[in-house]
């Protein structure tokens, strides 16, 4: 979407007018220009006004491709088509600089197109901002949490890298796992079974699939209800969900006066609030659940079928159980038919991983790589040989490398690597392993993939170059361990890597290769950098 300030376009319009055919130019206008202002001047292009419209119903229009406006994007204006933005005002102020980027940023509805990063970009000519502060807003946007993670520089920082052919054998060998935490919201294990039955019964994956889970999942329930009933307060909690407890207060006046309070029973709830009751246990179950039983069961009485399912939702260790049983139901399906989610189109790719990432647990997914990818190339990049990826419009791939990792990825250039991947933070194709701190789970992104080979074909290492001075240190290394323990068969080495200097006086990397049962053992139970660094003074090794 172009949108330019409405004075600048009139008059290359006029321009064009005289340049192209005349019935060609009022098709476009009348179609497909728009004005999106807040005062009551209408724009006229020769005879021909450019309509009108409110910013907010911009993304409802189909046909709304170049807009005119004044503040409307500045002001509120969320813009998911948005993919290309000209502003001719001059902008010094910090907050307006953010709120103008991250809306063009954000897109909530776009859609991401895999075979081509550059037409997942969004295009910003600001020649009249405010250069330091631009870029004090470009850092701010990549450190958010609240954004989807982009690459936010000038367009001659920002590069399109293809898969580098000489690879290619290399991409098809690619049988490694990721992990993507936080990529989506939670969505609970009974609604996100059922929609991952549904998906794979519509893309005729498994065409039984929504049929016997359905099944499964209503026997779950009926041995839940079972267990609930044989409780002998079954009747209580009944009554205590559906019904409304009444109880009487007496006060007696005087210089004593004393109140009394008594039980007076139960007063049963209409079919109309019995029924509201039921559509919000409905809600809690998801996918439609509620009356799938209640139709499973229709020969019985309709209101203690309802009841049953109003109980069962409303009992936390029933609800706990069903979560377990749908967690471990949802990862034995998604298993079974992961190799099939290759062959669909991304949009439906799409839909199955949103539905493993919305899972309360990390649960491992097929690591993929896109056909290209957004690389931004900084003023200290140097070149390096034999990436996976390169650019696109040709030349040699450049990065920026601390110097950690720059010795680290030549050492192993030296000792035979085929090719390397510079694995960036928080990219949707990025290789993420999971790690706890504090009991919460977060990703790292471990910063070199390196490939090598022997006898049997390609070789993958995971190699995390860490200072050890971070706080971060043990609980990334516990990660690795983990990851390593379910995992490792894909890979040929896991190692988080120190520099130091030995008895030579000489800098080395030091490797704990999380590969090795004997290491991978004893790390995963160390509570401190402390008992990291006894270990790694034990059993890290140097391969120079």
């Amino acid at each position: 979407m172009l949108i330019y300030k409405f004075y600048i376009f009139k008059c290359i319009f006029e321009l064009t007018f005289e340049l192209l055919r005349k019935d060609i130019m009022l098709f476009l206008l009348v179609n497909y220009v728009i004005s999106c202002r807040n005062s009551s001047e209408v724009i006229t292009v020769r005879d021909l006004d450019i309509r009108k419209i409110e910013a907010s119903r911009i993304e409802e229009d189909p046909n709304a491709m170049v807009v005119f406006f004044k503040m409307n994007l500045s002001t509120g204006w969320d813009c998911p088509r948005a993919e290309t933005m000209m502003s001719f005002r001059h902008a010094n102020d910090y907050t307006y600089i953010a709120q103008l980027l991250g809306r063009m940023i954000r897109t909530p509805l776009a859609r991401r197109v895999e075979s081509d990063a550059e037409l997942n970009n969004v295009a910003l000519y600001l020649p009249f901002f405010d250069e330091e502060t631009v870029k004090m807003v470009e850092q701010a946007l990549r450190d958010s949490e609240a954004i989807v993670p982009s690459e936010t520089c000038s367009h001659k920082e920002l590069i399109t890298l293809k898969r580098a052919p000489e690879f290619a054998d290399v991409f098809s060998d690619l049988d490694l796992t990721t992990y993507r935490i936080d990529a989506a919201r939670k969505a609970p294990a009974l609604r996100r079974l059922m929609a991952l039955a549904r998906a794979l019964t519509q893309d005729m994956i498994a065409p039984a699939a929504r049929q016997s889970t359905l099944k499964k999942v209503l026997d779950e329930f009926d041995k839940e209800v079972a267990a609930l009933k044989a409780n002998v307060k079954f009747d209580e909690i009944s009554k205590a969900v559906t019904a409304l407890a009444l109880r009487t207060l007496t006060i007696d006046y005087g210089s004593e006066a004393t109140g009394t309070a008594d039980d007076a029973g139960f007063v049963e709830l209409s079919e109309y609030d019995l029924n509201n009751l039921f559509e919000r246990s409905g809600k809690i179950l998801g996918g439609n659940l509620h009356r799938e039983y209640w139709g499973c069961h229709a020969s019985r009485d309709h209101e203690d079928v309802k009841t049953e399912i109003i109980v069962m939702a409303n009992d936390n260790a029933a609800m706990e159980r069903l979560d377990t049983f749908a967690d471990k139901l949802f990862n034995d399906l998604y298993d079974a038919h992961q190799t099939a989610f290759r062959k669909l189109k991304d949009e439906r790719k799409d839909t199955y991983k949103k539905l493993a990432q919305s899972s309360s647990t990390p649960i491992p997914l097929t690591w993929e790589l896109p056909q290209t990818i957004d690389f931004a190339i900084g003023e200290d990049s140097q070149t390096y040989e034999n990436h996976l990826f390169i650019p696109t419009e040709g030349g040699d791939f450049k990065v920026s490398l601390n110097d950690w990792e720059s010795g680290l990825i030549k050492d192993e250039l030296k000792s035979g690597a085929v090719t390397w991947l510079r694995n960036l933070d928080r990219k949707k194709w990025s290789l993420e392993i999971p790690y706890e701190v504090g009991g919460v789970t977060t990703s790292m992104f471990p910063d070199l993939v390196v490939v090598s080979a022997d006898a049997h074909g390609y070789v993958f290492a995971v190699l995390e170059p860490h200072d050890p001075s971070r706080k971060d240190n043990y609980p990334k290394a516990v990660g690795l361990a983990r990851f390593a323990e379910k995992h490792g068969e894909h890979f040929g080495r896991i190692q988080l890597i120190r520099k130091a200097k030995g008895a030579d006086r000489r800098d080395h990397f030091y490797r704990l290769d999380m590969g090795k049962l004997s290491v991978r053992n004893k790390v995963r139970g160390v509570t401190s950098n402390e008992e990291l660094d006894r270990i790694f003074d034990e059993d890290a090794v140097t391969e120079d």
